[in-house]
């Protein structure tokens, strides 16, 4: 029997799981502080003491050759030398949206509609906004990440829609991410809150959360406009991450489809008519896309 270790690293977390070839699904997930550890050590242990020769972690992160820098502090993982300090069969490393890119076996019945659509091909558009905005997009079994969260944008048309203007939003994720959302939220009020704590004065009804929610939900459509008339997600755009979990029961289907479609030639008006949008409201999303790559390695290791 093949067991491995699933491992997701996040801004703050890190998350586990135990899998082995002979169970389709997770069935305990731990979670305790990335900042906290000694990883490698406590790699070793989880490796020792519960014989695992198989080991497949998440990052956020963009991935060169079998090596990850995160973004979110200066730590770097590489798999050739986990897997050969640990003595293991298999290690890869993968960025966090790739992982989930994999993970659709196993989200797709946990899934709402904000927007119906009809194939047209086999490619899939994953997305969140969370600490950044990640992206990944998948064709078939094949699946490309992306650092489309880095790329520089056209940020006083979206910066319209909060009503600001401000020169260091330069990138997309600052206009598109919960981090945005406080950022922004800071900047009208001067008051550092979470993104979290800015929606729950958004449901309190508070007049500046108002503007920056809604403005944050008019942004997300134009921006997966865009993105979609990039990569041609016949088959889909899914949306991943609890922000938008916590959002998508608030967003007006109807307004949010209409800025999605917008203002666009006939063509690509048919186009945009064609792709659905989906909220994946399955937690861990990375962990099953780990728990993925696991049971194909151990397909092609019977």
């Amino acid at each position: 029997m093949n067991r491995g270790l699933l491992v997701d690293i996040g801004g703050t977390n890190m998350r586990y799981a135990i899998a082995s070839n002979d169970h389709d699904d997770l069935s305990k997930i731990n979670k305790i502080e990335f900042d906290t550890l000694d990883f490698e050590t406590f790699l070793n242990k989880l490796v020792v003491d519960n014989e695992i020769d198989t080991l497949i972690i998440s990052v956020a992160g963009p991935k060169i050759n079998n090596s990850i820098k995160m973004t979110n502090r200066d730590y770097s993982i590489n798999s050739d030398e986990i897997k050969k300090s640990l003595n293991l069969k298999e290690c890869i490393v993968l960025n966090d949206w790739e992982a989930i890119a994999h993970s659709y076996e196993y989200i797709s019945s946990e899934i709402e509609t904000l927007k119906d659509g009809s194939i047209f091909n086999s490619t899939k558009l994953f997305l969140g906004p969370g600490t950044g905005l990640g992206a990944a997009v998948s064709i078939g079994e094949i699946v490309f990440p992306t650092e489309i969260g880095n790329t520089l944008n056209p940020s006083l048309k979206l910066q319209r829609n909060y009503d600001i203007q401000n020169d260091s939003l330069l990138v997309l994720e600052d206009l598109v991410s919960g981090t945005a959302i406080s950022k922004i939220y800071e900047l009208k009020t001067n008051k550092k809150l979470s993104s979290e704590m800015v929606y729950k004065k958004f449901k309190e009804n508070d007049e500046i959360a108002t503007k920056v929610i809604n403005g944050f939900i008019k942004s997300l459509a134009e921006t997966l406009s865009d993105i979609a008339l990039t990569f041609l997600p016949g088959e889909g755009i899914f949306l991943a991450g609890n922000l938008i979990r916590n959002l998508y029961k608030d967003i007006n289907k109807n307004h949010f489809n209409n800025t999605f479609v917008g203002n666009r030639k006939d063509t690509h008006k048919n186009i945009l008519d064609m792709i659905s949008i989906n909220v994946i409201m399955k937690e861990r999303t990375p962990l099953y896309g780990n728990l993925k790559l696991f049971k194909n390695i151990s397909k092609d290791c019977v």
